[in-house]
């Protein structure tokens, strides 16, 4: 019975439970076209070409493939528009515009002077992009006959009444704290679904386990809106060598950073006139810290005008961190008086460090090469979304779990990209088409892309256009348990990119 309480109040709660979710490991699934503007403009296909700074992302042995050394640097403008929809109803954002430096690398070619060594170039790359951003505003809303309730009640269901009133002498922020440490996620749920008068107790006793729910209604209007900011940044240091002029091999070591911060607020309403509450909002604001690191191997093997590549990715490893903070507030008629309640404790819920590892990845490619004239190039990538795995090594069964979980959601992802470029003496003109099979089961749309470019050899320096037009779709629930209907995401992104590169 929490009767005597600590009267010392922290703004931090530290949990050993999670906020993590699925809806967010789909987040952190997805991966954009982003590098040089050349590397944009041919839709990334550069597994079996090399020579370009990106490139080297797809295949580590693309860096001895350059010449000479080189620098390179590309600005990206970026606007997305985002389509909502929920239970059939369609609500698009007006698009969300940025302009971000967001590729920087450097290449260093060392070439043998001894003619009869088989190992005749080694190269050493530093490399810095963008793999995906997490900026998007959306907004969706629609009628439903599951209401919120069912999301405090799932999580009330089993736990003893005495954790939820405030005793004498208690504020919210105080039990709200010591409720997240002591007992958890779920019961501050509870806690907050029974202060906004969304639940009772069937019975008022403390040793009480089940609820039952003060809204009255046969479907509800209900709204979420989404805003959310952040990004995946991936740093390679790269080495790669050439053997007897027709085999080249590399690898990179990655360091990940992750920087994620979601901020939902839903509302409902629409329940009957005899309802004691009604016009529920619940707001929930999520920040994700990741760190964590990878590594590619990768060959590749020239035959005359032929090109052929083969890249394995490790699993990558992330330690993520976590911070969250919530609010709801409901009006109630009490007596024939109309009160608004508003419950917003003012904690930051810190959770315990967990490994999230995503996947391995294998890339096969090919290319033709048309002596001076051009190229066209082909890459396949293939990974198993399904294997996306949370751990902690002291163990949780709450990351057991959401493991479990994971292949019932993700399958395969393939991932096609064609690339083509052809040559006007200092000009190039580029397009190309990316095509990824969707990562969830259940959604049948593949992410597309179109692409093109144009490049201007300066000689001792190059400059880059590139134009993207990209659409993906994605499809998350309203929350984690409870009420769980699902809603899609759609997206148009339009990237303009510019890059320029200095020969050193």
């Amino acid at each position: 019975m929490y009767k005597f309480r600590l009267l010392f109040i922290l703004s931090i709660s530290f949990q050993l439970t999670y906020a993590q979710s699925l809806n967010d490991l789909n987040i952190f699934l997805g991966s954009e076209l982003n590098g040089t503007s050349r590397f944009n403009a041919m839709a990334g296909a550069f597994g079996a070409l090399g020579g370009d700074l990106s490139g080297i992302s797809i295949n580590p042995a693309g860096s001895s493939v350059f010449l000479y050394s080189e620098f390179g640097a590309t600005m990206n403008y970026s606007s997305t528009e985002t389509e909502g929809i929920f239970f059939g109803n369609s609500r698009k954002q007006s698009p969300e515009d940025h302009l971000k430096l967001d590729q920087l690398g450097a290449v260093f070619v060392f070439n043998n002077t001894n003619t009869e060594a088989n190992w005749t170039r080694l190269s050493l790359g530093i490399n810095r992009h963008r793999v995906s951003k997490f900026d998007q505003k959306a907004q969706i809303q629609g009628s439903n006959i599951q209401g919120i309730d069912n999301y405090f009640l799932y999580y009330a269901d089993g736990l003893p009444f005495e954790n939820l009133p405030l005793y004498e002498g208690e504020t919210v922020p105080e039990v709200y704290r010591i409720l997240g440490e002591e007992n958890g996620f779920a019961a501050q749920q509870a806690f907050l679904g029974y202060q906004a008068y969304i639940l009772n107790p069937f019975d008022f006793e403390d040793t009480e386990t089940e609820y039952y729910s003060n809204l009255d209604y046969n479907q509800v209007n209900q709204k979420l809106q989404l805003l959310s900011r952040g990004r995946h940044q991936k740093n390679t240091l790269n080495f790669g060598a050439r053997y007897k002029n027709f085999l080249h091999l590399g690898v990179n070591l990655n360091l990940h950073k992750l920087e994620y911060h979601h901020n939902e607020n839903f509302f409902e309403s629409g329940h009957s006139t005899q309802s004691p509450v009604y016009d529920i909002e619940f707001g929930n604001e999520l920040s994700v810290f990741g760190d964590g690191y990878s590594a590619q191997l990768g060959a590749l093997l020239i035959l005359k005008q032929f090109r052929l590549g083969l890249t394995y990715d490790s699993p990558e490893y992330l330690e993520i961190s976590e911070e969250s903070q919530q609010e709801v507030s409901s009006f109630y008629i009490d007596q024939g008086i109309t009160t608004k309640e508003t419950i917003k404790p003012g904690i930051i819920n810190a959770y315990e460090p967990y490994q999230l590892i995503l996947p391995s990845k294998t890339t096969l490619s090919a290319a033709y090469i048309f002596g001076n004239r051009g190229l066209i190039s082909i890459d396949y990538t293939t990974q198993n979304t399904g294997d996306s795995v949370f751990k902690k090594e002291e163990g949780s069964s709450y990351l057991d779990d959401l493991t479990a979980r994971v292949s019932t959601y993700f399958g395969t992802a393939q991932t096609l990209r064609i690339g083509s470029e052809f040559r006007l003496k200092d000009i190039s003109l580029r397009a190309g088409f990316f095509n990824r099979i969707n990562i969830q089961q259940k959604v049948s749309a593949s992410d597309t892309a179109y692409t093109a470019g144009i490049g201007l050899d300066l000689g001792s320096n190059s400059l880059s256009f590139s134009l993207i037009q990209f659409q993906d779709s994605k499809t998350f629930q309203l929350f984690s348990e409870g009420l769980t209907d699902s809603y899609t995401l759609s997206n148009l992104h339009t990237q303009f990119s510019i890059s320029y590169t200095i020969k050193l």
